[in-house]
C-alpha cells in the first residue's frame, strides 16, 4: 500500500490512540507538517482522508471521529488529547498512552522536552493524586470537567477545568 507521509502519520497516531476526534487529528497533523506558507487547505485534509479510508480497510471515518476498526472512543483519552495540544500549542514532540494508571496519556513537547502527564482524578482523590506525586508535571482531569472541592495538589501538578467552549482552564498548586 502506497501512503503519503502525513497519511503513514495518521496511522502511527491511530495506532497510540485509537480513535480521535477530526479536529485533534488535524491539529496533529498540521503541528507536524504545516510551516508558513505550506498551509494543508481543508480540501486537501479531506483528500488525504478519504484515499487512507480507501487504501486502509482498518481506517474508519465515523463522522467527527476518526479510529481504527478495532477502537473504540475514550472520553477520558480523548479530554487527555484536548489538553496535550492546548499545552504542546499543537505540536508535542512525542506521545504515548503507555503510562502508570491513573495516567491517561504522556506527551513532551518544546525545546527542552518538557515532559506532561495527563491523569484520571477520581474519588478518593488524596491516594489517587499521591500515586504520581514523583512525576514533575502531571495534569489532572475527571469526567466531569470541574474540580473537586478542596483540592490541593502537590507542586508541578494542575488541574485543567474544561470550559464550555471546550477549552481548558488551568490551576496549579500553590506549593513552590
Amino acid at each position: 500500500m502506497l501512503l503519503s507521509v502525513q497519511q503513514k502519520y495518521i496511522l502511527e497516531i491511530l495506532r497510540k490512540l485509537g480513535a480521535v476526534r477530526r479536529g485533534q487529528l488535524a491539529a496533529l497533523v498540521r503541528g507536524k507538517f504545516e510551516r508558513p506558507g505550506q498551509a494543508i487547505s481543508e480540501v486537501c485534509w479531506e483528500s488525504i482522508l478519504r484515499q487512507l479510508r480507501v487504501r486502509t480497510s482498518d481506517v474508519f471515518l465515523d463522522g467527527e471521529m476518526i479510529r481504527l476498526s478495532s477502537a473504540r472512543p475514550d472520553a477520558l483519552r480523548l479530554e487527555a488529547v484536548d489538553v496535550m495540544l492546548e499545552l504542546a500549542e499543537g505540536r508535542p514532540e512525542n506521545f504515548t498512552i503507555r503510562v502508570e494508571r491513573p495516567g491517561i496519556l504522556r506527551f513532551s513537547w518544546g525545546d527542552n522536552l518538557r515532559l506532561f502527564t495527563v491523569a484520571e482524578l477520581s474519588a478518593p482523590i488524596r491516594p489517587t493524586v499521591e500515586v504520581l506525586a514523583h512525576l514533575k508535571r502531571v495534569v489532572w482531569i475527571t469526567e466531569s470537567g470541574v474540580p473537586p472541592e478542596s483540592l490541593t495538589l502537590p507542586p508541578k501538578h494542575f488541574f485543567a477545568a474544561r470550559q464550555a467552549d471546550g477549552s481548558h482552564r488551568f490551576y496549579g498548586s500553590n506549593g513552590p
